[in-house]
């Protein structure tokens, strides 16, 4: 199981939670707002940071013949939902509808995330096992805000600060 097939099924994951929360035909898209670009209606998820989480990289796992088999494998993945710089009352709306997705539905399984993917295919392709995505609202000191916002090259303006702890587990042989 690699990282990169959980990091892009979590993205699409939390892209596709917030399409079903926004009205039909409002863009979600994925990575920052192109500050060159054209103002229009929508939401960004930006992923800013990477992380493995600590108890994950720590755990072995035994299988049934006594063999060292794959561990749990599990990351946070930090995220910036932002409009795409249409109108603000309008924007501020959407991280309202946003916001309450993320409360409403922090957690999903496998079987339930195939819903929200745009591509359904790449959970079809992660290895056999348990997978779990718990979505958290971040709060982070404005100071560590406004370094994302730079760092992102964004204007920056409203946004929600999220967390995606995807979790993978090998099934035991």
């Amino acid at each position: 199981m690699s990282s990169d097939q959980l990091i892009a099924v979590s993205t699409d994951a939390l892209r596709g939670l917030l399409q079903a929360a926004v009205p039909a035909g409002m863009p979600v898209l994925v990575g920052p707002p192109s500050p060159e670009g054209e103002a229009m209606s929508g939401l960004s998820v930006h992923l800013f940071r990477i992380g493995v989480l600590p108890l994950a990289r720590a755990v072995p796992m035994i299988g049934s013949d006594g063999r060292r088999a794959r561990p749990e494998l599990g990351l946070q993945l930090d995220y910036l939902v932002s409009g795409l710089g249409g109108e603000a009352l309008q924007e501020l709306e959407l991280l309202g509808a946003a916001l309450h997705a993320l409360v409403d539905s922090p957690v999903r399984e496998r079987q339930s995330l195939s819903a929200l993917l745009s591509e359904p295919d790449r959970l079809a392709a992660l290895s056999p096992g348990a997978f779990t995505v718990q979505w958290r609202v971040l709060e982070l000191p404005v100071g560590e805000q406004c370094q994302v916002w730079v760092a992102s090259g964004m204007r920056q303006r409203g946004g929600v600060f999220c967390r995606a702890e995807a979790v993978w587990q090998a099934v035991a042989a």
